[in-house]
């Protein structure tokens, strides 16, 4: 092989290792310097990163057949707010809820009977949202997990337990 040819194959080589390398990392994501790291399906586009400050967050857009040529979207968002110290930590959280309950359509879904998420609906403009709230604390940092997705006749029973199950493993991947 002439050394231009083997200098191209390395090349080429080279940028597909580093390529393959990179949608590895896609899955792995930090917060607060690192002190907050989790896990997201590599097919999730992280769409909003915020890294600076207090608070932080990463939001993914979910693939979601249905809702091709539509405004609506299946979310997700990981988002850290700094404690002054852990007993903050329900405060914290009831905070976020009370935001939560701001929203238009707000209405608590009875079907929920796991204490630790909160779920609810809420409506983005004509379309209504089941929204699953899960949060932990990491040292002194309150996490949580927000995942939404359009309530569509058109979304697979299939497509909505895999989402509901991806987004329970972000929430399990929550750790220092």
């Amino acid at each position: 092989m002439k050394a231009a040819n083997r200098q191209a194959l390395y090349a080429c080589l080279f940028v597909l290792g580093a390529t393959s390398l990179g949608a590895q990392d896609q899955a792995n994501f930090t917060l607060n310097d690192g002190a907050v790291r989790f896990h997201a399906p590599a097919a999730w586009t992280a769409v909003m990163e915020k890294k600076d400050g207090d608070p932080q967050a990463i939001a993914f857009q979910v693939p979601d057949p249905s809702t091709d040529g539509s405004e609506d979207a299946a979310t997700v968002t990981v988002k850290t707010r700094q404690l002054a110290d852990a007993a903050g930590f329900a405060a914290a959280v009831q905070e976020e809820f009370e935001r939560a309950r701001q929203q238009p359509g707000f209405a608590t879904d009875p079907a929920n009977k796991d204490a630790s998420v909160r779920q609810y609906f809420v409506s983005r403009g004509k379309t209504r949202y089941l929204v699953r709230d899960r949060a932990r604390l990491v040292g002194r940092i309150a996490a949580e997990v927000r995942c939404q997705r359009p309530l569509l006749a058109s979304t697979p029973a299939a497509w909505n337990a895999q989402f509901d199950r991806d987004c329970d493993a972000v929430t399990a991947s929550l750790g220092p």
